[in-house]
């Protein structure tokens, strides 16, 4: 009796640990290619990109749960003139779980309409047994999914729901998939849902000769592309005329425009000095990120369904940049906002935005000191994690603009630039510090 237990417990064991394989097919390296040019591999999985070096494109198709259909398939693809094509298994057992919601099924030789489908922000798809399922995301946690589910449903995707997955099965969705042309900015959006570049392969490989293909150009040194930006159904801050929002002052040298300078230069769409001055050149880079950046896409999604904290002013809460830092905040409080001191926060926040006197020099010392602690915290948090390190570009982003921002509104106001910054300061901190309160 003991043995035959000890059978099943085994059986049970294997068949666990055969679930959990997943395989996919690297069919070579090339460049100047889109999954369109693949057309002939559709039948054989869903072909998908990841970022090669010197900007080729690393091409796969996929994926698969039995290893031996894999390698089937990566023979048949050998014989057909991908003489590189060869099987990886991908590490289920290195992923984590993490929040999406799923938008969309798709099976067959249909064409995706990704256009539509990136107006629910960033994809991925899950690809197994020649059925892709199409999600978005990726959420802290399934609370904060739920808050969006109503957002993602009003585009038409009445039958999406909240769901969790092994971040390694996840597919990013990108100008490779999609066709869609955006800036030749180096993006890494693998660290939320990580394409094998390094994965263990099945078995050693063999010795083929260059990948090619009658109908592909393989591997050579790139050629400079001029980059095109990709149009957005969104807004743009900038040229939203309902808000009203105070022109920025680009004479004013000041320390939040060389911070949002900064973090524009880190995410490769400024390429001038960091000097402070918010003139054409940080404007025209604000623009690109806000309408490129995939998780400042997601988070003008997410914003369009938050909630106005309690007690806000639309005059400042509603501007775009404020109100994307609003989700972000949320967000980033995972469930955990200080709710006694919101309502502390709420009681002053309509004295604050119609202050005619600046802050004491107590006061200020202690909103530069609240603000210096949270940005310091909030980076050693990003460093723990790259899904943290995409939260906060995001929030870096358009804290930076928002205090550019409210700061024009206090000078506007009669305040120099020096007392603007101080209030501008206290205003965020009104805004999010309930939110972030986790991160004194």
């Amino acid at each position: 009796m003991q043995r035959f237990f000890l059978f099943l417990l085994v059986c049970c064991l294997t068949s666990t640990l055969a679930a959990q394989s997943l395989y996919t097919i690297k069919v070579g390296t090339f460049r100047d290619v889109k999954a369109d040019d693949f057309k002939t591999l559709h039948s054989q999985g869903f072909v998908y990109g990841a970022p090669g070096a010197d900007n080729t494109v690393e091409v796969y198709v996929g994926q698969y749960t039995e290893v031996t259909k894999a390698n089937a398939t990566a023979a048949s693809l050998n014989n057909n003139g991908f003489r590189n094509a060869r099987t990886y298994a991908l590490p289920l057992n290195t992923g984590q779980q993490v929040t999406v919601i799923q938008i969309a099924l798709h099976s067959g030789d249909r064409p995706i309409d990704w256009p539509t489908l990136e107006r629910a922000g960033q994809l991925y798809v899950e690809s197994v047994a020649s059925v892709n399922k199409i999600v978005t995301g990726i959420y802290p946690d399934a609370r904060t999914a739920a808050n969006f589910l109503p957002a993602i449903r009003g585009l038409g995707y009445t039958d999406a729901f909240v769901r969790t997955i092994n971040n390694v099965r996840l597919i990013p969705i990108n100008q490779f998939e999609t066709g869609i042309k955006k800036p030749l900015i180096p993006i890494d959006l693998t660290a939320t849902a990580p394409v094998p570049k390094s994965p263990q392969p099945t078995a050693a490989p063999p010795t083929y000769g260059t990948a090619a293909s009658p109908d592909l150009v393989p591997y050579a040194p790139p050629t400079t592309a001029a980059p095109t930006v990709e149009n957005t159904t969104l807004p743009n801050p900038a040229s939203s005329p309902a808000m009203n929002l105070p022109a920025i002052d680009g004479k004013t040298k000041r320390h939040s425009s060389a911070e949002l300078q900064r973090v524009l230069k880190e995410k490769g769409y400024y390429s001038g000095s960091i000097d402070g001055f918010y003139g054409p050149g940080t404007t025209a880079a604000y623009e690109a990120a806000w309408d490129d950046m995939p998780e400042i896409r997601k988070y003008r999604k997410l914003s369009e369904i938050a909630l106005e904290p309690t007690g806000g002013h639309g005059l400042i809460s509603k501007w775009p940049e404020v109100n994307a830092l609003l989700a972000i905040a949320e967000d980033l409080s995972a469930g955990m906002a200080n709710d006694t001191r919101a309502r502390q926060l709420a009681q002053q926040r309509s004295q604050l935005v119609n202050a005619d006197q600046p802050l004491t020099a107590v006061a200020a010392s202690r909103i530069n000191n609240w603000a210096n602690i949270i940005l310091t915290n909030l980076d050693k948090w990003a460093a723990e994690d790259p899904l943290h390190a995409q939260i906060i570009s995001a929030f870096r982003l358009s804290y930076q603009q928002s205090q550019v921002r409210i700061e024009d509104h206090f000078m506007d106001r009669g305040f120099s630039a020096t007392d603007a910054k101080d209030l501008s300061s206290a205003m965020l901190q009104n805004l999010i510090g309930a939110q972030l309160d986790r991160f004194l």
